[in-house]
């Protein structure tokens, strides 16, 4: 199989992690993303990763927020299951400091494909212009592998808040994961896409609420 399901991940949490060379602003072609959906102010993009057969996605959206309220979704790790896609349980394995911690999630994916689960390290930076972004890593080893989980060990990615006028903040969701083992195809398609783009309609509508 020529992509592998990485969507996993995506489901997991939150999860490319490279802040200091991603953008929040970029076409269709640029950096060879190409728009897969552009529905209710939600796009979402997919390309190659570097080095790999596997794809990538990266998800972005304009909600009317305060820094403040996107800032208490992500860091509320146990409630993830309420608003990620397919993340079944999510908790903090151990507070490094205020802005690092070690996090672990699990998946309930469509039978037969077993359930995954993965150990991120998740670290929050915030720029002198005001832009916030949690970087996140995998970290496999942390602990011990689990008998009724596949451990996800390669993945990357992050959540980035962009402010603008108006109580406006960019939100860009970007994630590459390798979920391990033979995924059929049509899992594959149904969480390439529609994973990110269900997390960021949920994101909008909770945060927007508020």
């Amino acid at each position: 199989m020529v992509y592998k399901f990485f969507m996993v991940i995506s489901m997991i949490v939150a999860i490319t992690f490279n802040a200091a060379t991603s953008t929040t602003c970029f076409s269709q072609s640029s950096e060879g993303w190409k728009l897969e959906k552009d529905k209710n102010g939600i796009k979402v993009y997919t390309r190659k990763a570097a080095n790999s057969s596997i794809m990538e996605f990266r998800a972005s959206a304009t909600v009317a927020a305060h820094m403040e309220q996107l800032e208490a979704l992500i860091e509320k790790v146990n409630d993830y299951p309420g608003w990620q896609t397919s993340i079944s349980t999510a908790n903090v394995l151990k507070q490094q400091n205020k802005e690092e911690q070690y996090i672990y999630y699990t998946t309930d994916v469509p039978w037969p494909v077993t359930d995954r689960d993965i150990v991120l390290h998740s670290e929050k930076n915030k720029s002198a212009s005001g832009i916030v972004t949690y970087n996140l890593h995998s970290k496999p080893d942390f602990i011990s592998e689990k008998g009724n989980f596949v451990r996800i060990k390669k993945a990357k990615g992050f959540w980035q808040f962009t402010p603008f006028k108006d109580n406006k903040i960019n939100v860009t969701f970007q994630f590459y994961a390798d979920p391990e083992g033979n995924i059929p195809d049509w899992i594959i398609n149904m969480f390439l896409v529609k994973g990110p783009y269900n997390s960021l309609t949920n994101l909008k509508s909770k945060v927007e609420k508020l």
